[in-house]
Formats: C-alpha cells, sequence, structure tokens
C-alpha cells in the first residue's frame, strides 16, 4: 500500500472552481494569469474528476481575492456555481426524492469534491442543520466558505422550485466570519456571523417532504459511479508530494521523499515538473498558508511556529514572512489577530 497515497482531505477537485474562473474571467482578468495558478490550461481543469492539491485551492482563492479586490467574490462565484456546474453529485442531488436525501448524498461524498470540508446533517431543537466541518490540511479562506454555502443554498431552493413547491427551506444561515448586507442579500435568509461552523438552517418539515418520484436505479448507478471513480483514482505524483509535505513540514527532503516512494530522483523531478511544480516551489506554497494558519489562531509562540515549518532559526523564519507577507511574523500575527 503507498504510504502516502492521495488523501481527500489534502485534494480538491479542480472542476469545483470552474465558476470562480468564469466570475474571474467576467470580471476581466487575464486568462493567462488564470492559467499560471494552476500551472495548466483551464480546458485541462475540465477533465473529470481531475484533483489537485489542497495548496493551489489556498494559493488561487487568496489570488481571486487580490485581482478581483472583492472579498466577497464567493458570493457571486457560489451563484454562477448552480447554473453552471453539473457533476455526478449535483445529479444525485437532483434525483433524490427529498431534501433529505440528497443532503444525505452531500454528507457521503462532497468532501471528496472539496477538500475543505466535511457536510454534516444535524437534527437537534425540532430544526435541521446542514454544517460545513473543517477536515483540509490548510483551512478554508472566508470566500471559500461563502461560495460553497451560496451554492448549497442555491441547489436546495432549486429542489424545491422544480417540484412545484414555492415554499424557502433555509431559514437561516451561520458564518464564521463577519457577516454583511452582501451576505443578508446574496443568501436572502437571515445571517448569524461570527459561529463555531459554517450551517445551512433548514425547515424541518420541508427536511422530509418526499419531492419527486424515486428513481432507485438511476440513484443506484449514479451512486455506483462516483463509488467507482473514488475506488479507482490513482495519486498523482504531485498529491503524493503535497501529501508527503503536510506530514512531513519541518523534515521535508526531496532525496528521502523519492527513497521512501522508490523513485529516482531524476525521473521523479522531471515527471513532478511536467505536472507543471518543483518540490521546493510547494514545500514554500505550504509553508506559507500553514504559517497564516498558525499566526491567525495565535496559539504557539513565534518560535514553535517556525519549529514546526521546519525553519532553523526564527531568523529564517522572519526572512519568509518578509517575502510572504511583507512583514515579520509578530506584526502579521497583530494585524490579522
Amino acid at each position: 500500500m503507498n504510504t502516502f497515497a492521495a488523501r481527500s482531505g489534502n485534494t480538491f477537485y479542480a472542476a469545483t472552481v470552474l465558476p470562480v474562473i468564469e466570475e474571474l474571467l467576467a470580471r476581466g482578468v487575464a486568462q493567462d494569469a488564470l492559467e499560471a495558478q494552476f500551472h495548466r490550461k483551464l480546458s485541462d481543469l475540465r477533465t473529470p474528476f481531475m484533483r489537485l492539491p489542497l495548496v493551489v485551492s489556498r494559493s488561487f482563492w487568496a489570488f481571486a481575492v487580490e485581482q478581483s479586490g472583492d472579498p466577497l467574490i464567493g458570493l457571486a462565484a457560489g451563484q454562477r456555481f448552480v447554473s453552471t456546474t453539473r457533476n455526478g453529485l449535483t445529479y444525485l442531488f437532483d434525483v433524490a426524492v427529498s431534501l433529505e436525501s440528497a443532503c444525505d448524498h452531500f454528507a457521503r461524498f462532497f468532501s471528496r469534491f472539496s477538500g475543505h470540508f466535511n457536510v454534516q446533517v444535524v437534527r437537534e431543537n425540532g430544526g435541521v442543520q446542514l454544517r460545513l466541518v473543517e477536515r483540509g490540511a490548510l483551512r478554508a479562506a472566508a470566500p471559500v466558505a461563502d461560495f460553497i454555502l451560496v451554492s448549497l443554498c442555491g441547489m436546495l431552493r432549486r429542489k424545491l422550485l422544480v417540484s412545484g413547491i414555492k415554499l424557502d427551506p433555509i431559514v437561516g444561515v451561520a458564518l464564521t466570519s463577519a457577516g454583511s448586507d452582501e451576505h443578508q442579500r446574496a443568501f436572502n435568509a437571515p445571517v448569524f456571523a461570527q459561529q463555531p461552523n459554517p450551517v445551512i438552517h433548514l425547515d424541518a418539515q420541508l427536511f422530509g417532504t418526499l419531492l419527486t418520484p424515486r428513481q432507485s436505479a438511476l440513484e443506484d448507478t449514479l451512486v455506483e459511479v462516483l463509488e467507482q471513480t473514488l475506488r479507482n483514482s490513482e495519486p498523482t505524483l504531485l498529491e503524493q508530494v503535497s501529501d508527503y509535505l503536510i506530514d512531513n513540514p519541518a523534515t521535508a527532503d526531496w532525496k528521502q521523499f523519492c527513497a521512501t516512494q522508490h523513485l529516482l530522483e531524476r525521473t521523479a523531478a522531471r515527471r513532478l515538473k511536467a505536472l507543471g511544480w518543483g518540490f521546493a516551489e510547494l514545500l514554500d506554497d505550504y509553508r506559507r498558508y500553514r504559517a497564516e494558519d498558525l499566526l491567525r489562531a495565535g496559539e504557539l509562540e513565534l518560535v514553535e511556529v517556525s519549529d514546526r515549518l521546519g525553519y532553523s532559526d526564527v531568523q529564517g523564519f522572519n526572512r519568509a514572512c518578509l517575502r510572504w507577507f511583507g512583514c515579520a511574523p509578530g506584526v502579521y500575527r497583530t494585524r490579522v489577530g
């Protein structure tokens, strides 16, 4: 068994960010700048079930906010998702007999697509929650949660409308970030800010209402297609390297990785370069975003953050932060805390 087989908590399906790409193109962001973020042509991202490391998602969303100048770009992109994105999971959602059945499918498969979150269906206090729980190796930026929540709200509402029910299944949306008037308008529901998890609160009665005739054969086929794809999906070298870096940020070494994987160093380096990446670049990217998470959390001393990321001294970590953030780590912590 491959020790570093790709884990869904460290990858996402490239096609899930196509609505974000479409939104950026509509705002005038150059296609070649977008392709540089992924190190590949945009057409390649439409390849079914293409996975990329989560660090690429983190970098891309930071780029999207910077290029658009809009920290709420996830809201606009999420509204595009419902009208433009179709995959096995969205088809399964549409053919499910009820919101309950549809959300159970999402709880089962969604993390394989997003990488960032698990979806949990939680019943408590007479209500129903569709809760997003962080699971990725790197934390999801706020625009990612906005994107996913708006996408899910659109799918839930569309399912009722297609069934001829004009009632709204959504009674509220919880955010881990600060809410805004834009959030209120995008969700068209009460917004609760600074909550422990992103959550969609659903009408419990509508949640269990039968909406469409059961299509057991079609539903079973779609489930099997998803399951078979996951079973047969082999990790790429890019994913294997990324998993290794996440497990070994303080001791990451190309020779060690290749020895563990029984790979020739030069051959593996050429293969990784053919995928658009280099080992040092991936390590630097991972350290940057892990540093952001640890500094924002504020639970560790700076020397502990430096040690966890594999810097031999705090001065080396300081120089890296100056390059990444334009300031020392202590200043960055104060700025984002």
